[in-house]
């Protein structure tokens, strides 16, 4: 039997705010440097980014502690981006690994669904509005 210690960083699961903005801050700084989708997102948000991020922030709040923080439709701001099944691919890689590198716990999972089912509804409305 192995009895060394780990000393492995212990993970916790995303319990607060604040690790909802440390989330979406360590995401969104993958995003700006990402060779792929960096761009569109640098392009659309620049000067900006503190203002999406507070937006954000709200938004994961409610959609992962269920705090009613965020009141919205999202999905419109997307439609003239010229994103689609790549860019949310690449982003939902990018998400998961911010996510599995610093939470883990029934809540870190769930934001990895939720990212998964959001970018999937993201990506039919854009389509769906793209063949209008």
């Amino acid at each position: 039997m192995n009895f060394e210690p780990n000393y492995q960083k212990m993970k916790n699961d995303i319990r607060s705010l604040k690790d909802v903005e440390f989330l979406v801050d360590h995401f969104y700084e993958a995003i700006q440097q990402d060779s792929f989708i960096g761009p569109i997102f640098n392009l659309r948000l620049e000067g900006r980014w503190e203002m999406h991020h507070k937006k954000l922030y709200r938004f994961w709040h409610t959609v992962l502690l269920r705090r009613p923080d965020y009141f919205g439709n999202p999905v419109p701001l997307h439609y003239q981006m010229n994103i689609d099944k790549r860019h949310f691919s690449r982003w939902l890689t990018i998400w998961s690994s911010i996510i599995d590198a610093n939470f883990e716990g029934v809540i870190a999972d769930r934001a990895k669904f939720r990212g998964e089912t959001m970018a999937g509804a993201f990506l039919e409305k854009i389509q769906k509005e793209a063949e209008k």
